[in-house]
């Protein structure tokens, strides 16, 4: 009966595209013979990207809701590495209390299955509960990134 999904903010920095890429494409290794494709990221580039980046997408997500961080209860962003999310809980300047996803460290980075993986375990785990307000933020190859309120199912 109410909304429980804010907008969704998202974009894409392809100025950096080369950031997080892949060797070559499946069609190479098809057409041409070419050897399994292999993920490539240049750490230190990506890190100044995010720092940089994506505190602003995730205040632009919260505005969109119409509600301002102080409202905000988890923060859940892509498990990239520990060191990205604790940056990003820094520049956000979250609540002491504000419950943060960390999964990374049980479950490594599972590309675009980490928010809702470390989302589920917050639930089950009963560091956050149904009702919550979390801001979910999500970020990766070809430096594309989204941000989303939502409301814990």
């Amino acid at each position: 009966d109410t909304p429980g999904i804010g907008p969704t903010i998202w974009g894409s920095d392809g100025s950096k595209s080369q950031a997080i890429r892949q060797t070559h494409s499946w069609l190479d290794t098809r057409d041409k013979g070419a050897g399994w494709p292999t993920l490539r990221q240049e750490g230190p580039s990506v890190f100044k990207w995010v720092s940089s980046s994506i505190p602003e997408v995730a205040r632009r997500a919260v505005a969109a809701a119409g509600l301002e961080l102080k409202d905000i209860d988890a923060f859940i962003p892509h498990q990239a590495n520990m060191r990205i999310i604790d940056q990003l809980v820094k520049m956000l300047d979250l609540r002491e209390d504000v419950v943060v996803g960390r999964d990374i460290a049980d479950t490594g980075n599972t590309s675009a299955a980490s928010i809702p993986l470390a989302t589920d375990r917050l639930l089950r785990e009963g560091q956050a509960r149904s009702g919550q307000v979390a801001l979910q933020i999500g970020f990766g190859a070809g430096l594309a990134y989204a941000a989303q309120v939502v409301v814990l199912p």
